[in-house]
């Protein structure tokens, strides 16, 4: 079939095609060397020993900044036509945000009874 399809472009298709693909996979290299790059820098802080609080604090702005990062490249999250799914990830983090401020209210700040 795709040899079918290669068959039927023209030259300049065939180019643009290339094209695309070709800056696909840089920002798809760009995007994954970034995300080892901030796991080097929380593995990192945690061998220099930081404070435990500041680390904490890095790691999980990391692992959400890696988050961001698997959706919008390697789930393709950027491309059109995944509004659905986009829909279900955006109610999902709300319910999970949702979840951890109840968690944290009633383990700290609930009134006891």
């Amino acid at each position: 079939m795709a040899e079918l399809e290669a068959k039927t472009m023209t030259e300049t298709q065939l180019r643009n095609l290339r094209r695309q693909r070709t800056k696909e996979m840089r920002l798809q290299l760009t995007g994954f060397g970034l995300m080892i790059f901030l796991t080097f820098m929380a593995f990192g802080m945690v061998a220099l020993d930081f404070n435990a609080t500041f680390i904490l604090g890095i790691v999980m702005l990391f692992a959400f900044i890696q988050v961001i990062l698997q959706f919008y490249y390697f789930m393709h999250m950027k491309d059109d036509g995944h509004d659905f799914a986009k829909l279900f990830m955006v109610v999902g983090m709300f319910f999970a945000i949702a979840f951890c401020v109840t968690f944290i209210y009633i383990v700290w700040i609930g009134s006891p009874i």
